[in-house]
């Protein structure tokens, strides 16, 4: 039957199999194997046929980005296309640069900056430079202008994402200081010069293994490594089970002993507990593999970037070091005022007469869903000469992303 009680709140969570149909949606949390309407935004805009004069500042076009449909939080872009034709009047050839500029003006009437989150100190890469983390994607987050505190601004590079980064080894003694921590099945098992483990298979038919078990957090991805060495007589095989007997083997790798750097390898667990196994990969009575360097690590998303420390670090230089950071997209102009988000600069070689040429500009503003006033301009030094728009367009684009309780 239809759902008639009114009331203001749901507490807890709410599951609708069917159709939820909706004017306003306002929650921390919404997740859906379905989402219709609003979640992808795209505007056309057309630019007048306007003519510039060397020098000057000319508007292309003066346009408004609209709120984000439903007040979702999403990605916002703006990128102008321009095609134009230069006339020289001479036969000879002429030269010189063209700019194209995106502006948005700064709102008065929202905050200008946009949270992003927890950064954690990384490392100096370079004289002037810190780099921070944070944990998990956060690239949308960014765009144009530059990141700080509340109220500091500070410029930004080498945004990056790293989807699997290894955190602490969980296995003890992977370097075989000796072979503590480690139980031998099968065969014979023994250190082999104080740094590395032997495993070698004897005249009974039993697999010749040895084996760790490790406690993970299910649900995660880790990264395993291991190395086998030269002098192995047999390859071997690295091995992750749900017990301690291979049978419950759930991820398995072969290791030729022909490869003797580090392998490297990432693996979904799904339990709370696995038996690390290394096992020489032979049935013939006194082949042997010797393994070293055997680690298992959980690996979580991390995004980087490098802030500069011109004015004083954002984050406190040292391990341990972290600080709330937010994205300043017009940095620090004050609201009002018009800030260019985005330049665009060609050389152009004008040939006898006329020329025509095309350029484009974009510029990525991060995620909100605020309206802006924006406007395209152009300018040229082309001395003499008359710059016409034969065609230009712009888009607006905006992407929900996920990110609704920002």
């Amino acid at each position: 039957m239809p759902f008639y009680e009114d009331i203001k709140t749901i507490s807890g969570n709410l599951v609708v199999d069917g159709t939820l149909e909706s004017k306003h949606i306002k929650t921390d949390s919404l997740t859906a194997n379905k989402f219709t309407g609003a979640t992808h935004e795209q505007y056309f805009y057309k630019m007048d046929d306007k003519n510039l004069s060397a020098f000057s500042y000319v508007n292309l076009l003066e346009f408004d980005m609209p709120e984000t449909e439903l007040s979702l939080v999403k990605a916002r872009t703006i990128k102008a296309d321009w095609d134009f034709s230069v006339s020289t009047g001479t036969s000879s050839v002429t030269r010189g640069s063209v700019y194209l500029y995106v502006q948005v003006k700064v709102p008065t009437d929202t905050p200008p900056w946009r949270f992003v989150g927890t950064a954690y100190w990384g490392g100096q890469p370079q004289t002037g430079w810190e780099t921070v983390y944070l944990q998990g994607n956060y690239l949308n987050y960014f765009g144009v202008g530059q990141v700080g505190g509340l109220n500091t601004f500070r410029e930004y590079q080498n945004l990056t994402l790293k989807n699997f980064h290894p955190l602490t080894n969980l296995v003890t003694n992977g370097g075989f200081n000796g072979i503590t921590g480690w139980t031998g099945v099968g065969g014979t098992f023994s250190s082999f010069m104080a740094s590395a483990a032997g495993i070698t298979q004897d005249s009974n038919s039993d697999r010749a293994y040895f084996y760790q078990e490790v406690s993970v957090d299910a649900g995660h991805t880790y990264q395993l490594q291991a190395q086998i060495y030269g002098v192995s007589s047999a390859n071997g095989k690295i091995i992750l089970s749900t017990s301690s007997d291979i049978e419950d083997a759930f991820f398995a790798r072969s290791m030729p002993s022909s490869v003797t750097s580090v392998q490297e390898f990432l693996v979904d667990i799904d339990v709370d507990t696995v038996y690390i196994i290394a096992e020489a990969n032979t049935s013939t009575s006194g082949q042997y593999s010797v393994f070293d360097n055997i680690s298992l690590k959980k690996t979580e998303t991390r995004t980087y970037l490098d802030i500069s420390t011109s004015g004083g670090a954002v984050v406190p230089v040292g391990s341990g070091g972290y600080a709330t950071i937010y994205h300043h997209p017009f940095g620090n102009a004050a609201g009002g005022t018009w800030k260019t988000v985005a330049t665009k600069v060609e050389s152009f070689t004008v040939p006898p007469y006329s020329g025509n040429f095309s350029m484009s500009a974009e510029a990525n503003l991060g995620i909100e869903t605020i309206p802006h006033e924006c406007r395209i301009q152009g300018r040229h030094f082309l001395s003499g000469d008359t710059i016409s728009t034969t065609q230009g367009i712009v888009k607006t684009k905006s992407r929900m992303t996920g990110q609704q309780n920002t």
